[in-house]
């Protein structure tokens, strides 16, 4: 059992991690954030972070990347720290935190708030049981070898949501422009992204080894509508763009790094 957690920054991801901690474990949360005071389900703010730093053991850092590490250097005493901060290398926290502090470093994403994040993480070994504790209800956790990793993470499913967003508008316009109402071409979209998902997740539960690929052919029938509908996709360069934008995330999360 995980008794205090606290966590700074209380955005979307911090509000939402906050909330999730609540509902999905036994631990008690406090939140600190100086920009907002909103009230959160049964989250006790703080008003200040020393009165933070007393309440709490854990500490979840959800500010931005440029001000973390001066974020860590206002506290006194040894914590667990774990960040979400895009970029920033737990070297650089353990410069910065007080002497004998614990770290982890977490890349969630936006499904988080529904219990559907993807989580990459790397931590120090003794806490990777409180990661799994506090996060394990939020979504999908995925622990990697190496801390480098995270800028892929960062890449793929921490942008990816904006990645689906995108792909999902352009599916509603495509019904739109072919004559169907927005709302009509939105819900389908909706449903067909969302639906697919579920269905592949499904097959694989009794296939682990179930290539995308081969679901694909499955409703690839010769001269058909879909055949024709995929030879459009990549005369686009569907597959190339969405590798890019994966590849410039990343690089840009490990700018981030070099920056801190």
């Amino acid at each position: 059992m995980l008794d205090k957690v606290g966590v700074v920054g209380l955005g979307k991801m911090g509000a939402a991690i906050a909330i999730g901690i609540n509902a999905g474990s036994k631990s008690q949360v406090f939140g600190y954030d100086p920009f907002t005071k909103t009230k959160l389900p049964g989250v006790e703010y703080k008003a200040s972070l020393l009165a933070l730093e007393e309440s709490a053991e854990i500490i979840i850092l959800a500010v931005k990347p440029s001000d973390i590490t001066q974020v860590v250097s206002e506290f006194q005493k040894p914590k667990t720290f774990i960040s979400i901060a895009a970029g920033i290398p737990i070297s650089l926290l353990e410069k910065s935190a007080p002497e004998n502090s614990k770290f982890a470093r977490l890349m969630p994403n936006l499904p988080l708030v529904v219990g559907r994040g993807a989580i990459g993480y790397f931590c120090d070994p003794e806490v990777d049981l409180v990661v799994k504790e506090l996060f394990g209800n939020l979504g999908t956790l995925v622990r990697l070898e190496n801390e480098s990793l995270l800028d892929v993470v960062t890449g793929l499913s921490g942008s990816g949501p904006a990645f689906v967003l995108t792909f999902l508008q352009a599916l509603a316009e495509g019904g739109l422009k072919e004559g169907l109402s927005y709302t009509q071409s939105l819900d389908l979209a909706i449903e067909t992204l969302g639906g697919t998902i579920e269905y592949f997740k499904k097959l694989k539960e009794t296939n682990p080894d179930l290539h995308p690929m081969e679901v694909r052919n499955w409703v690839t029938s010769p001269g058909g509508t879909t055949i024709h509908g995929l030879d459009a996709l990549e005369r686009g360069g569907l597959t190339t763009s969405v590798r890019d934008a994966v590849a410039s995330a990343t690089q840009r999360s490990r700018e981030l790094g070099r920056k801190g």
